[in-house]
């Protein structure tokens, strides 16, 4: 059933915690993986939308409205969320609604890049906040390898 309105509101996570701690790895070795496994991805949908490869699936989804759709979608495998979106109150709620999903979905989340980092490895000159996977096609060993460690730490 769907709560009533008075159990919809989020508490707002406090700005000196470390934000979501359980889900930060912080290992270079999981920052590196996620690095190559989005730049490989992304490389490779580039690749299909050059050959206008229609039936090609596309790899990674970014932006929250994105990420939510492709979660309820059941498209997104695994979630990759900036680790310093706490600065704004914002943005807080529409991003805790992505992380209820993933829990609902059992999608793994995983929180090793900072914006800017998280736009780099996508090849965006922008800021990113998160972006999820919906097909692993072509970068299988760091996706399972990442799985692995969200596990470790669920």
């Amino acid at each position: 059933g769907t709560p009533s309105a008075a159990c919809k509101r989020v508490p707002k996570i406090p700005n000196q915690e470390q934000p979501r701690a359980y889900a930060r790895i912080n290992n270079e070795e999981t920052s590196q993986l996620l690095i190559d496994m989005l730049g490989e991805l992304m490389r490779l949908q580039q690749r299909a939308a050059a050959e206008k490869n229609s039936k090609a699936r596309r790899r990674l989804v970014m932006g929250l409205r994105e990420v939510a759709r492709g979660i309820r979608a059941h498209k997104v495998k695994m979630v990759i969320m900036a680790n310093n979106l706490d600065q704004y109150g914002a943005i807080d709620e529409k991003l805790q609604d992505i992380l209820n999903l993933a829990r609902e979905e059992e999608v793994p989340v995983l929180f090793e890049l900072n914006k800017r980092k998280l736009g780099k490895a996508i090849g965006k000159t922008i800021k990113i906040s998160v972006v999820g996977i919906q097909s692993a096609d072509g970068a299988f060993e760091q996706f399972k390898k990442l799985k692995k460690v969200v596990a470790a730490f669920g």
